[in-house]
């Protein structure tokens, strides 16, 4: 049950990227615990926008001008972060990659980056005149599709 509540985490902090700076709660509702590790975590962070799902808080934030989030659990460990970012600014490996893999493609400006357990990934949105792919990519180079549209 654990390991489902922290994929969950992780699946949601993906998405809290996606919807960054949508209505949450203000800081009154985050746990002074989960508030202070925070805290600790970004000093400087700024137009901190917080969310509460289930057991676990989610900060949407900017940090140094970049759109982040990050996610804690009840007793203030940090779960996971993700930021966007620009597709020039992909690890050189990871950018080869997808220019490989998917050649003919139009690669979308930005890319999120999404650290959990320790793993970075990054997932990028790439497209042809037939079809729209999300493509997620892990640091040593490993391409997959996690969600494929048709045009």
């Amino acid at each position: 049950m654990k390991k489902f509540k922290t994929v969950f985490a992780a699946a949601a902090l993906l998405f809290a990227t996606s919807a960054f700076a949508t209505s949450g709660t203000g800081p009154e509702k985050v746990t002074p615990k989960v508030k202070a590790v925070f805290e600790k975590n970004f000093t400087q962070a700024s137009d901190v926008n917080w969310e509460k799902k289930e057991d676990f808080y989610f900060a949407s934030f900017k940090l140094n001008a970049t759109e982040t989030s990050a996610a804690y659990n009840e007793n203030g460990e940090l779960l996971g972060t993700s930021r966007v970012i620009a597709t020039s600014d992909l690890p050189l490996n990871v950018g080869l990659a997808i220019s490989n893999k998917y050649e003919g493609y139009t690669v979308e400006k930005t890319a999120t980056e999404l650290t959990y357990d320790g793993v970075t990934s990054y997932y990028v949105t790439v497209e042809n005149n037939k079809q729209i792919l999300r493509v997620r990519c892990n640091g040593e180079g490993d391409v997959e599709v996690t969600h494929k549209t048709k045009k």
